[in-house]
């Protein structure tokens, strides 16, 4: 372990490199991509399984980030060393490749595969003609905005600051090179925002306004106190092999980068939506914009997997809000309280009386979830994944990150672990996220010997389906038994996953203004106000992906039910969800496909 001494020396090192003594010139990265002609050369002769790995993995490597984010970049020959390219060439160069290999699937022989391939055939043919519909709408969408999980300014600040590796030299030289990539990335981005405003698509003057505070706190900051800088500065004592005259190099070359390459790019990024700002639409809903409507008829099938309309699934939510409703006030008259209240005062009694945990008592309560998780899963699924899943500490919290299948980080839960926390919400968000749902699923497609692009690609009405299915599975075991706040936490969750048909639609295809959208759903969920300009805001920037969950949820419920019917004393739990997660990932479809093969294979 490096001294205290020592890293001192590197802070006065480094910062005698921004202020430009040692600065060095930017790195190039050591690979570029594949181009259109090299995958069709690489493609050519295959026999299917290559065709479908090989496929694959060229097309990965047009995203650099996500070849980290998945810990392949060894496996694929490359290092961890190029950002993402969003520059307009790029992107078209990107379409043609998924063009080309959709028409290379339309000519092969289906009938000359075996019943596997032929199933791994069709996921295939969904998943790249779902890319090439999306070519209409390639500058449809809002690629900077309030939202960490797809804002492309967000990404790249996730992948540096949590998710790169920093155990070895390259890990660390690879770091730097990026760090000096921003700039350019950035201004890809920008010419994007620029081009898209052209042609009407603004993102809403409401998410501007929520974006621009975090961009502006970063174009701010000092060199010295970008997470950019401190993350390398922090994790260099403990990287083996690295000498103090290497990391003093490194280190300077990193401050120079966020001095001259990252915090510009901030800035450049904060002026630009600021100056959008200014025509940025009072309306939230993509309904209006060009091609808007199109547009959110393919997101509802690229996100759900299914056909349905924006009316069908309207409808759909309305009905299933109304049953909740009912089970909600059931299980509240159970513990006395009245029934003429609303939705919003029950659950704010239920919120005050089920209890409130703080900082690391936060924590444990997770970590017991998981573990008895683990132990009551196995009634009903007849093995968990040999991955482990930590909990992590999040400002916001409430997601699932898988592991990087190099090992470099582990699976994790991200909960908001400090301050104070309702109890009563807590084990259907750790069901939900980990065991049974989420981390099953995904990480026991990862370990299964599965094609990459069915053991990576999620499709959203499955995998989300699938983890609203586990908070059922947890319901119907008796894990809430004798915590029924905790089960009205779960009809709360249920709901509002049933509110979002509602919503989502009602934005996007009814022309809602945000205060309809807000209305309608503190009225059917209960939530804060608060709470509920954060939902609604996510609705109105990433249109049709909340719909997924409820709608994967009804299918596979509706798939066990027929399941059930069809084999009678036959039907084995277990092996039915053998079935489903034997898939890996896939569209509602093929699921359906791969539901009616079990029936068959039971039956016999």
């Amino acid at each position: 372990m490096w001294k205290r001494a020592t890293m001192v020396v590197w802070l006065a090192v480094a910062w005698l490199g921004v202020g430009g003594c040692l600065a060095a010139a930017p790195s190039a990265p050591t690979w570029a991509p594949p181009g259109l002609a090299e995958v069709q050369a690489r493609l050519d002769g295959l026999a299917w399984d290559e065709f479908l790995e090989t496929s694959y993995r060229l097309y990965l490597l047009r995203f650099p980030e996500t070849v980290t984010r998945m810990g392949v970049a060894e496996a694929f020959g490359v290092r961890n060393d190029r950002l993402n390219d969003y520059s307009e060439v790029y992107v078209k160069e990107t379409m043609s490749i998924e063009s080309e290999v959709l028409a290379r699937l339309a000519v092969m022989d289906r009938s000359t595969l075996s019943p596997s391939q032929q199933a791994e055939y069709d996921t295939c043919v969904w998943y790249w003609d779902d890319l090439v519909r999306g070519h209409a709408f390639a500058d449809c969408d809002y690629p900077i905005n309030h939202m960490f999980v797809i804002s492309l300014d967000q990404l790249v600040r996730e992948l540096l600051v949590e998710i790169h590796p920093l155990s070895s030299i390259e890990d660390v030289e690879d770091y730097v090179a990026r760090l000096e990539q921003v700039g350019g990335q950035f201004d890809g981005i920008l010419a994007g925002l620029d081009r898209r405003a052209a042609e009407g698509v603004i993102v809403p003057q409401r998410i501007i306004d929520w974006t621009l505070y975090g961009v502006q706190q970063e174009a701010n900051s000092s060199w010295q106190s970008s997470a950019y800088y401190t993350r390398l500065r922090d994790a260099l004592p403990g990287v083996v092999g690295l000498s103090v005259g290497d990391a003093q190099t490194l280190l300077s070359r990193a401050g120079e980068a966020v001095s001259r390459d990252v915090l510009p790019a901030y800035r450049r990024l904060s002026t630009k939506l600021s100056e959008l700002r200014r025509i940025a639409p009072r309306s939230i809903g993509i309904g209006s914009l060009p091609n808007g409507p199109a547009y959110y008829q393919y997101l509802l099938r690229h996100f759900t997997g299914t056909d349905l309309t924006a009316q069908e699934i309207h409808e759909i939510g309305l009905r299933e809000v109304a049953r909740l409703h009912e089970e909600v006030r059931a299980c509240a008259a159970a513990l006395g309280y009245p029934a003429d209240a609303s939705i919003a005062e029950l659950f704010g009694w239920i919120q005050q009386d089920g209890g409130t945990l703080y900082n690391e008592d936060i924590m444990r309560e997770y970590d017991r979830l998981i573990e008895s998780a683990k132990v009551n899963a196995l009634s009903f699924l007849s093995r968990l994944p040999a991955t482990e899943v930590v909990v992590k500490e999040d400002p916001v919290g409430g997601f699932y990150r898988s592991a990087p299948r190099d090992g470099s980080l582990p699976a994790a839960f991200g909960a908001q672990t400090t301050g104070a926390q309702p109890r009563f919400t807590m084990p259907t968000l750790a069901y939900h996220e980990t065991i049974p749902g989420h981390h099953v699923q995904i990480a026991l497609a990862q370990e299964m010997d599965l094609p990459l692009l069915l053991s990576e690609t999620g499709f959203l009405g499955f995998t989300e389906g699938w983890a609203l299915y586990a908070e059922r599975l947890a319901w119907e075991f008796g894990w809430y038994e004798g915590d029924p706040y905790g089960n009205l936490g779960r009809l709360q969750f249920e709901l509002m996953r049933a509110a979002r048909l509602v919503v989502d639609t009602g934005i996007h295809a009814l022309g809602w203004s945000y205060e309809d959208a807000a209305a309608s759903y503190q009225e059917a969920t209960g939530r804060s106000p608060q709470l509920t300009q954060s939902d609604v805001y996510r609705y109105a920037v990433w249109p049709g992906q909340a719909v997924s969950y409820h709608v994967g949820y009804l299918a596979l419920l509706d798939l066990r039910m027929r399941a059930e019917t069809v084999l009678g004393d036959r039907f084995d739990l277990m092996a039915f969800h053998d079935a489903l997660l034997s898939l890996g990932n896939a569209p509602l479809p093929l699921v359906e496909d791969a539901v009616e093969a079990f029936i068959a294979t039971q039956g016999e």
